[in-house]
């Protein structure tokens, strides 16, 4: 019996196969990282997205069962056993230009985003779920010393931009705050903001934290206007918020 295809579902049941796989945050995140890096094998893949190399294998096994991803063999040019590789799969991404696919992608988005949104602590999890995407997001080279707080606003503009957010960072004079213009997932996140405006949340403090910076993320306002549309990410230095909570520390302890 010829087994080469047991792994493929024709028509509504494949997306239906695809949706279940991709109902992961884990999943989600590693494909990410697979899209930026390149083939790399299931350690580099783990490390990234703060996996053990044995889960982020189960995972990416997974993913390869359903066509998002293949196995390759490292080319070595020296004597050893080539590494397990994993790439997306051409084939999978092949057709990612149809007329029909940013509607397929937002039904996907609704249908991860329902899902999470009937879990218990939905929002402790959405922000883990954006946490981990940060970690798979590719950011620039970074110096060998502190970013400034200007400098680490304009490595976030400069990959929030990246994403289709059309960020507007505020003037020097007064950086607390970024104002985003555009939502790619706007259909899905006027539907449940808690869900995806708290993605995006965990997503935003996470960059902050790998840039390094005296400059941390204290919120988001989503949907301040809605057409045009604006949302605002509200910026803070942390040496400001500590002396804050400083302050308070100090009243309560000699009133």
């Amino acid at each position: 019996m010829n087994m080469s295809n047991t792994n493929k579902v024709p028509g509504k049941s494949a997306k239906v196969a695809t949706h279940r796989a991709l109902a992961s945050e884990s999943r989600q995140a590693l494909l990410g990282v697979l899209r930026r890096r390149g083939p790399i094998d299931a350690t580099a893949a783990g490390e990234a997205v703060a996996l053990h190399r044995n889960t982020a294998r189960v995972h990416l096994r997974q993913l390869e069962s359903n066509g998002l991803v293949k196995r390759v063999l490292e080319r070595r040019t020296t004597p050893g056993r080539p590494r397990v590789l994993y790439q997306i799969d051409p084939s999978s991404s092949s057709n990612e230009h149809r007329p029909s696919s940013n509607a397929e992608y937002r039904d996907l988005a609704r249908l991860l985003t329902d899902q999470l949104a009937e879990d218990t602590g939905v929002r402790e999890k959405a922000l883990r779920a954006g946490q981990r995407w940060a970690a798979a997001l590719e950011v620039e080279p970074l110096p060998g010393r502190a970013l400034s707080p200007l400098e680490a606003i304009e490595a976030a503009t400069r990959l929030l931009d990246s994403l289709g957010f059309d960020p507007e960072p505020s003037p020097v004079s007064d950086p607390d705050r970024i104002r985003l213009h555009r939502c790619p997932f706007a259909d899905v996140a006027r539907e449940n903001r808690s869900v995806v405006c708290a993605v995006h949340l965990g997503m935003l403090k996470a960059t902050f934290d790998r840039l390094d910076a005296s400059v941390s993320v204290t919120g988001l306002d989503s949907f301040v206007t809605d057409d045009p549309l604006l949302c605002v990410v509200r910026l803070a230095n942390k040496s400001v918020k500590r002396h804050s909570s400083d302050r308070v520390r100090k009243r309560l302890e000699n009133p």
